[in-house]
C-alpha cells in the first residue's frame, strides 16, 4: 500500500478508521482468488480501492459471487454529495443506534423518499447496508486487533456477542470465531512462506 493511500485510509472521515476494513477486504479477495472465485475477488478488491479513495461503494454481498443485478445501481438514487454524506454519517456513528429518520433528515427528505432513493443508490435497503457495514468493520477489527468478539460486537453497535454471531453467520456464512481463525491462520501461513522464501539462498 502506498504512503498516500495509507494516509487516506487512516485519516479519512470515518471516525473508526478504514485501514482495518481495507485489510479485511484484501484478505477476503485473496481467499476467494485462491478458491478460484475471481468475480467475488474482484468485488472485494474494488471495495478496498473505493475505501482507500474515500468513495462510497456497494458492499460485496457475503461470501457469494455478485451477479449482474446485484452490481448494478439503478437510476433515481442520490447525488454524489448525498451518497457521501450518508455513508460518512453511518461510518462515524456505527457504535451507536442509527435511525432511518436521522439519515433522511440529513438530506431533508421524507423517510419513504429516502428509503426508495437509498435502495436505488446502493442496491439494498438502508437497514441491510448498515448491518453489512457493521459486519465489515467487525471483520477488520478481528484481523487487526486482539479484542474479544464481545468487545468488537459492542464497538460495532451490536447489542451483544450472540446478536453479532447470528448476523455474522447469516451474512458471511460462518461464525465470527471460525472466520477469524481461518483468516488469521492464512495470514500467518503466508508470512511464514515469505520468510522461508527470503531465507533460502539464491541459485
Amino acid at each position: 500500500m502506498s504512503a498516500q493511500y495509507a494516509s487516506i485510509a487512516i485519516s479519512g472521515d470515518n471516525g473508526i478508521g478504514n485501514a482495518c476494513v481495507v485489510a479485511a477486504q484484501l484478505v477476503e479477495a485473496a481467499c476467494f482468488a485462491r478458491n478460484g472465485d475471481r468475480e467475488a475477488a474482484r468485488a472485494f478488491i474494488a471495495r478496498a480501492m473505493a475505501l482507500l479513495r474515500g468513495e462510497p461503494s456497494t458492499i460485496p454481498t457475503g461470501a457469494r459471487p455478485l451477479n449482474r443485478a446485484a452490481r448494478e445501481v439503478l437510476p433515481g438514487g442520490f447525488a454524489a454529495w448525498q451518497k457521501r454524506r450518508v455513508t460518512v454519517y453511518i461510518d462515524t456513528h456505527l457504535a451507536g443506534r442509527i435511525r432511518i429518520e436521522e439519515l433522511a433528515r440529513l438530506l431533508n427528505l421524507s423517510e419513504s423518499h429516502f428509503s426508495r432513493a437509498f435502495r436505488c443508490a446502493f442496491g439494498t435497503s438502508a437497514h441491510d447496508y448498515l448491518t453489512r457495514r457493521r459486519i465489515e468493520m467487525a471483520q477488520g477489527l478481528m484481523l487487526t486487533s486482539a479484542e474479544t468478539l464481545c468487545a468488537i460486537a459492542l464497538r460495532c453497535g451490536l447489542s451483544d456477542q450472540s446478536h453479532f454471531t447470528r448476523l455474522f453467520r447469516r451474512i458471511v456464512g460462518e461464525t465470527p470465531y471460525a472466520w477469524r481463525c481461518a483468516r488469521r491462520g492464512e495470514i500467518e501461513d503466508r508470512s511464514t512462506e515469505r520468510l522461508r522464501d527470503s531465507a533460502e539462498p539464491a541459485n
